[in-house]
């Protein structure tokens, strides 16, 4: 299979969320690590580790539960851009050359 420009742009959009979703994961893993003992328990399963709900979130989690939330929007903004990108080369690669 040769390399087209379709191919090479579809390839940027897996890059996108792969490493997006790489980098929250690096994140969140680094934080949790952070923490002490008794709050890592608190934590959900890896490897998201969810924070408990905001009504029995204790002090020492505020921060964490911040990281979380915005590491979150960075991710689904950088996903967003990602299935624009896809959508706009799939409209290329349908519409032909020279169309």
């Amino acid at each position: 299979m040769q390399l087209t420009p379709e191919y090479a742009a579809a390839a940027l959009f897996f890059m996108l969320i792969v490493l997006s979703t790489a980098w929250r994961r690096g994140r969140i893993r680094r934080a949790v690590r952070d923490l002490p003992t008794p709050m890592q328990r608190l934590l959900g399963p890896e490897p998201l580790f969810m924070p408990p709900p905001d009504g029995r979130l204790p002090d020492a989690l505020r921060d964490y539960a911040a990281l979380h939330r915005r590491t979150r929007w960075v991710q689904l903004v950088l996903w967003t851009v990602a299935f624009c990108w896809i959508a706009y080369v799939v409209y290329h690669a349908l519409k032909g050359p020279f169309a």
